[in-house]
Order: structure tokens, then sequence, then C-alpha cells
């Protein structure tokens, strides 16, 4: 591939300085469509602009196709240039085709990544705030990042997804409360909370030098959701997971006997976290026909050893996000978002047992 540097016409731009040094953090960043992901890519070879997906756009890293890529469109080898994509809260494993993998010639012929920085934005979307090209975020970065190495093959690669959800959970919590206190008066006629969501960000650090060309590709991203190993009371050896239909929660002891925790085929279901004792899972709930502009999700709380789902009204008032389990024993604590107090509270999940047995 002949490079041409052209840089996409939809780009990031930091938010107008303020006296508020955070808020000089926050980015504004337009995901697109592609596949059923929302990404961005800071640049792309031989772009045709902004509304025409281009022959090496970031749209052919979710197409299944390892005979198409995403080339970066910069000067060299495209150090510092970026891919985000949303990605759904409980993502395990980050699976990467590196390189041109269309054939064994081109794949040597191009660059491959070989060091890429990993980071997590919290992003934020006002209801309405689209443009022709895609839908507007304004991101704020998590203060740690990752770097990964991958190899020099075109065969897809497993990375284990290496940032904690319990702190990503408080972070976009924390970024929500510090946007609607930054655009209060821009909130004021909107009736719909705004989306949140998480963005990953992997970033060119290094490459594997093609033979014949410098341009810098990807073929393939996608994700693996999270399944939870627990512990049941007689010590046996659990699996809980979310179904292929993503319809249902289902738990498998080590002996292959197999129970639902729940099932609507109406829904669909992400494990947040498990508890110590097994008794407690934390799941994300949305409706499974997304066909409409903009879907409701919901955390939910579940008791495993009675299969019940908790009343919100048990956890408490305004109870929002709901980010994971703390402790161990008598002592295991319900970490979740105060959406009335706009605080990070816990509460013991002891009485709630008590409520509901």
């Amino acid at each position: 591939m002949n490079k041409t540097v052209k840089y996409l016409a939809v780009t990031i731009s930091f938010i107008a300085a303020c006296s508020s040094p955070q808020k000089n953090l926050w980015e504004e960043i337009i995901l697109r469509d592609g596949y059923e992901h929302l990404y961005f890519s800071s640049s792309e070879l031989e772009n045709r602009g902004a509304y025409v997906r281009g022959l090496y756009g970031a749209h052919n890293l979710f197409d299944g196709n390892s005979a198409t890529c995403w080339s970066e469109g910069a000067k060299d080898d495209g150090l510092g240039e970026s891919v985000s994509i949303a990605i759904d809260e409980g993502t395990k494993i980050i699976v990467i085709q590196n390189g041109y993998a269309k054939s064994d010639k081109i794949f040597k012929d191009n660059n491959r990544i070989k060091q890429a920085e990993l980071s997590i934005l919290a992003g934020i979307h006002i209801t309405g705030e689209v443009t022709e090209t895609g839908v507007l975020f304004n991101a704020l970065p998590y203060k740690k990042t990752k770097t990964i190495t991958l190899e020099d093959s075109s065969r897809p690669q497993k990375i284990n997804f290496p940032f904690k959800w319990k702190a990503l959970a408080r972070f976009k919590n924390s970024a929500s409360r510090q946007f609607k206190k930054i655009n209060r008066e821009k909130l004021a006629g909107v009736k719909q909370e705004p989306r949140a969501v998480f963005i990953l960000r992997i970033k060119i650090l290094s490459v594997y030098h093609g033979d014949k060309y410098d341009d810098t590709c990807l073929s393939a991203i996608s994700f693996e959701k999270k399944i939870g190993i627990i512990k049941s009371p007689g010590e046996k050896q659990t699996k809980i997971y979310v179904d292929e239909s993503q319809n249902a929660i289902l738990m498998t002891d080590k002996n292959g006997r197999t129970e639902t925790l729940v099932r609507d085929p109406k829904s669909i279901f992400q494990i947040v976290d498990v508890s110590a004792d097994s008794k407690w899972l934390i799941a994300i709930h949305m409706p499974a026909d997304i066909s409409h502009t903009r879907v409701e999700t919901d955390y939910r709380l579940y008791n495993t050893e009675m299969k019940k789902l908790v009343p919100s009204r048990l956890i408490a008032d305004g109870a929002g996000e709901l980010y994971g389990f703390d402790g161990k024993g008598e002592d295991i604590f319900l970490m979740y978002a105060d959406n009335r107090e706009m605080t990070d509270k816990r509460i013991a999940l002891s009485g709630i047992y008590d409520k509901i047995k």
C-alpha cells in the first residue's frame, strides 16, 4: 500500500480551557457505528472523507474478515496513532489479529504493532447530540494505562483485560458526576440522564517493520465477556456465566449439573461481579430489542443461593450503578452509586439477606 497522508475529518478536540484543571482533561470524540460497534480512529490510510467508509477504515476491525484491515494514515510508522472502541462493562478478554492478515506476503509487506498502550475513557453522551457521521461523547481518561506486547503473528491473540472493573465503575460514576457539574446549565433542559460508556483506546507505541510499506495495520478486534468462577456453599467449584443467547444466567457445578439463575428471552444480561461467599451476583440488564434509539439498562442484584432478584428499594433510594462487593465472611458489602447525593456508598448484605429470606 502506498501511503497517502489524510486524516479523518472527524477529529478529537480538547474542550476549551477553563478555570478548572479537571475540565481540561475532557475531550470530545465522535464515535461512528460499524458492525454493531461504536469506534473512532485517529487516522486512516486513503481516507475518503467523513461520510464515506474508506478501504482501510477502522470499521474493518469488526467485519469478521481477515482480508480487510485498519491501516493508520500518518507519516512513517504511525507511532501515536490510535483506535478507540466502546466496550461492554465486564469484558474479560481482548482478541486482536495483528497486521494485514490477507496473506502471508501482505502480512510481511506491512507494519505490525509490536507494543501498544491500552487506556480507558469514560464517555458521556447527552441525548440528541449526534452528527451526520456519528454520536458525540465527552470523554475523560482513566488515570492508569497499560502497555501490551503483541506477537509478530497473523493468528488472533488473546489479551487479558488489564484493568479492574470495580475501580473503573467507580471512575465512570465520578466522571458522570463531574460532567453533570461542569455542564449544569446545558443539562437543565434535558429530561433524560446522560448515557455513560467505557471506551478502550489502543495506541501504537512501536512496530514490527514491513518489508515493503510503513503502514501499520490491524485486521480484527473482538471481545469476550466475563465468566465468573464462584465457590458454592458445599465448596464445589461452580461456574456462573451468561449463556450464548445472553438471555439467561446459568450456574454449572463441577459435576456438570446446571441451574438457571434467571432467564428472560426479552432481555440481555452481563455479569459485573460475584461476592466472595458466592451468594450474591451483580448483573447488568438491558432489553434484547435495541432497535430504539435509547436503550435503557439497569443494574440488578441477585442472591444465588435463593435464586432471587433483590428489589432495588431494599438497597437504597436513589441507588444507581452497582460496582461490586467488598469484604468476606459475614462482613460483605455492596458498593453502589447514590444518584441522589451524587456519591459512592456501600451497604451490608447481611441486612438485605434478612429481608428477602
